[in-house]
């Protein structure tokens, strides 16, 4: 029985890269908007549109049609348990 690591944070995702001026239709489209969706949960914006070779825009207008709900601009600096705690008292 063989083990396997677990990604690392670093390792992208496999978004297909898509050459400039390609239209998408269809469920090419649909295959593609479920995959920048699923990779926004662990990407930025920028770094999805480095990896699909898609503007910013494009991946922007993808996200807001499938209604998600975006994260503030900049670094979001982790919450520790500590000043969860803290800041509810």
């Amino acid at each position: 029985m063989t083990t396997q690591t677990p990604p690392s944070v670093d390792q992208r995702t496999s978004l297909p890269k898509i050459k400039p001026g390609t239209r998408l239709k269809g469920t090419r489209a649909a295959e593609f908007s479920q995959q920048v969706v699923a990779a926004y949960a662990t990407l930025s914006i920028r770094a999805i549109c480095e990896e699909t070779g898609r503007s910013y825009g494009a991946i922007y207008r993808i996200l807001r049609r499938a209604e998600v709900t975006f994260r503030k601009r900049g670094y979001q600096h982790p919450v520790t348990p500590n000043e969860a705690t803290e800041s509810s008292s």
